[in-house]
């Protein structure tokens, strides 16, 4: 049933049966490592109060993303479907949504393990298709922007992430994230190679124009509450510093950048943060 809308994400079940039916889909999806009893078996008592607050916010932050891109390819699959796509680009589509659902469900299992509960402090930063473009745009905007962009910057953080990361479920969580988040990339740059050519000199330039937008707000995303932690200990529940950070994003938006330029996508070029 829906929930009044409150700033919070309420990721609560409503129904005894509804939430078995929810843990054991996930858990046939789930490499071992990352089922429902990994989490149960996860002890907070091994680290201290300080290093729990630090792994708690982090992954309630991240269960925040992954519902806005779980809402955001929902949204693409429809968009996919009325534009007439192929069955396979389609059968694409549902993965992309269920592994954003699956994505949801893991880090609301680590927020749960941290000793969160069901309600994720803040609201999602939503990215919603605007009904009042066309619709190839639409879909263009959400290949390009989402997809290439975003998941393709977001798997190779992502991937860093997982290298300096100590603590087992944190590791198992992080490996299904960058696993789905890689094929997403390569999924937006298939559909990019597939429908760039039909868009017209116009659609272009207003696609070009968008990117530049979806640029900032990756990057702004990217670097969110970053600081000066040089001299920090590093946190062993998934903690990528932020001089890494830079080192890893330059790196992957470079090859990014170089990917779109050979499809004959120009990236603009966004202030530094």
């Amino acid at each position: 049933m829906p929930r009044p809308r409150a700033p919070e994400l309420d990721l609560r079940s409503v129904d005894p049966a509804l939430a078995l039916s929810q843990r054991r889909f996930f858990d046939e999806q789930l490499p071992r490592g990352a089922k429902a009893a990994d989490f149960s078996a996860f002890k907070p008592a091994r680290y201290d109060a300080a290093t729990i607050r630090w792994g708690l916010r982090a992954w309630q932050a991240r269960t925040l993303d992954e519902y806005r891109s779980q809402v955001a390819f929902t949204e693409l699959l429809l968009e996919l479907s009325e534009l007439g796509c192929s069955f396979d680009i389609l059968t694409a589509g549902v993965r992309l949504v269920r592994d954003e659902a699956r994505h949801v469900e893991v880090c609301r299992r680590l927020t749960l393990a941290l000793g969160g509960d069901g309600i994720i402090p803040g609201r999602p930063s939503f990215v919603r298709s605007d009904p009042r473009r066309p619709h190839f745009e639409r879909v263009m905007r959400s290949v390009m922007g989402s997809l290439c962009l975003g998941e393709t910057l977001s798997a190779a953080l992502l991937a860093a992430t997982l290298k300096v990361t100590s603590d087992p479920l944190v590791r198992a969580v992080l490996t299904v994230l960058t696993s789905d988040e890689s094929f997403h990339g390569q999924l937006g740059w298939k559909l990019l190679a597939l429908l760039w050519p039909l868009a017209t000199p116009p659609q272009r330039k207003r696609l070009e124009r968008q990117l530049a937008d979806d640029l900032a707000f990756v990057q702004q995303a990217a670097f969110a509450n970053c600081e000066d932690d040089a001299g920090r200990k590093r946190n062993p529940l998934g903690d990528l510093k932020t001089a890494e950070r830079r080192q890893v994003y330059d790196r992957a938006l470079a090859k990014v950048r170089a990917r779109f330029t050979a499809q004959g996508v120009t990236l603009p070029r966004p202030a530094r943060t």
